[in-house]
């Protein structure tokens, strides 16, 4: 359809071309406006940014560059100190300058082409002048609809996302060519296959030329890729995100030297679970990196996946679950959380590792690498000993002993969250302790067992007498004979042996 010179068409594909063409004329008024929607929102972001996207002077490009300007600034070359740290800095500083390259490349063809193709194209726009193909289904909220606009060296995507009312726009940029770079080996084979897993699982992926690629809009990723595919990289700005917030450069990144070394994300799952007890948490860490979230205040960390990604992670749940990690089901996606010190000590082990600990810090220091500055403010966080007064009553599962007045004595696991509380006490009722109970103190939710419950079960008196026992002897050895004399009561009263 033509609407005051506006075409309007479905999508067609052409054998041999990367774009699409106009195919059958739209003539459906409720298609019309679900487009012209996407249209207006488009129109609203460029109006948003029009400082970066329109300006003659002021490009998207700038903020990358100056902030990777001062970040090579601060790369700090020091030629007597450690060796591998020194030929770390100086890759570093490699990758830097060549993306530093690449990004003044593409803001002088920005200036000199793009803008003025963006500019004219949004005139057409507004003046109902431009040709718009779509495709997608534009009544299916759980499906995605997509409008395609096209100038000679720009083709433009605004899509709204599958089972959301969001709505993104992508800007990509034809005709530039990429730049490569040579990055030497900084870690054994085995951390780096780690690594390399790691991210593939997450924010890598493998090209249909069995190449490891990844697509992000970080500065601090692009050159974690570099080091952790080790070799010869071929990098390319290929596009910006036009959002909301911000507008972002994306670049593309692709592992000349690593062809064929996995085929399948299958078979990274399967590498990462034959991965040791050292590598591991290296492979823990980029996956977190890519897909998780680290809380310094709350000290936690969290791994998000969806349903489909669970299937594929198999085995490796259970490796999770064995270093703390608890499930969260957040309706359309999982959470596996570790909190407290399990969660500032595994992100220690994290970052054990001299060499990556000196990537994540030198890293830090970019703008965009907020998630790397809170793992390492977790890592640093002090953590105090174990709980010496508590017991695992079951797998997962463990409850502090309160000792009362007299030497009354209970069982007492507190949560904020009323859902994984609930999964406590629906996990010790199952396992046979049906007399279990819930109330709730302030703000937070207790689960406890009583005396007389504890007495019901020889295995929880066994545990408990086992820690009372210990607790009577420091209190001994520390002379504090008020606390040793409840404790004492607390034996008699549990008859322990």
């Amino acid at each position: 359809m033509t609407l005051n010179g506006l075409k309007i068409c479905w999508s067609k594909k052409v054998k041999g071309e990367k774009r699409l063409e106009c195919g059958e004329s739209v003539n459906d008024s409720r298609i019309i406006e679900e487009t012209m929607r996407l249209i207006s929102e488009f129109l609203d972001r460029v109006e948003r940014h029009k400082s970066a996207l329109l300006s003659d002077l002021t490009t998207p490009f700038d903020r990358d560059i100056n902030a990777l300007s001062d970040w090579l600034n601060g790369v700090v070359i020091v030629v007597d100190g450690d060796e591998a740290i020194t030929e770390l800095r100086m890759a570093e500083r490699e990758v830097g300058e060549k993306m530093l390259a690449l990004l003044n490349q593409v803001r002088e063809k920005w200036l000199r082409v793009y803008r003025q193709e963006l500019e004219e194209l949004v005139r057409k726009l507004r003046r109902g002048e431009a040709t718009i193909i779509i495709s997608g289904e534009p009544f299916d909220r759980n499906k995605s609809f997509i409008v395609h606009l096209y100038t000679e060296n720009l083709a433009i995507i605004i899509a709204r996302v599958a089972e959301s009312e969001s709505i993104t726009s992508h800007i990509s940029l034809t005709g530039l060519g990429g730049i490569d770079v040579i990055v030497p080996k900084s870690l054994n084979d085995k951390g780096l296959r780690a690594i390399q897993c790691g991210l593939l699982l997450t924010d890598g992926s493998i090209d249909r030329d069995d190449y490891p690629v990844m697509g992000t809009n970080r500065l601090w990723q692009v050159v974690v890729f570099t080091m952790v595919f080790p070799g010869k990289i071929h990098m390319i700005i290929n596009g910006l995100n036009v959002n909301n917030g911000d507008v972002s450069v994306i670049w593309q990144l692709r592992a000349i030297d690593h062809k064929d070394a996995f085929g399948s994300k299958a078979e990274v799952v399967e590498v990462a679970g034959g991965l040791g007890d050292d590598e591991f948490p290296l492979f823990l860490l980029f996956v977190v990196l890519g897909d998780g979230n680290v809380n310094v205040k709350e000290r936690r960390v969290r791994l998000y996946m969806g349903y489909s990604k669970l299937e594929l992670w198999g085995d490796l749940i259970e490796r999770l679950e064995g270093l703390g990690f608890r499930e969260e089901d957040e309706g359309h996606k999982v959470a596996y959380m570790v909190k407290s010190s399990k969660a500032a000590n595994l992100t220690k082990k994290m970052l054990s590792n001299p060499i990556i600990k000196a990537i994540i810090e030198d890293l830090a220091r970019l703008p965009d690498a907020e998630k790397l500055r809170r793992l390492i403010e977790l890592a640093n966080v002090k953590v105090k000993p174990p709980n010496k007064s508590s017991i695992e009553v079951v797998d997962g599962v463990k409850m502090t002993i309160r000792i009362g007045a007299g030497g009354i004595i209970e069982l007492r696991t507190w949560r904020k969250d009323y859902r994984e509380v609930m999964k406590i006490l629906e996990k010790l009722r199952d396992a046979g302790y049906k007399e279990t109970k819930l109330s709730k103190w302030g703000e937070k939710f207790t689960v406890y067992m009583s005396m007389d419950v504890i007495k019901k079960y020889p295995e929880l008196i066994s545990k408990v007498c086992e820690v009372l026992r210990k607790i009577y002897d420091e209190a001994m050895n520390e002379d504090n004979m008020k606390k040793a004399r409840t404790i004492a009561k607390a034996i008699r009263k549990l008859g322990c042996q």
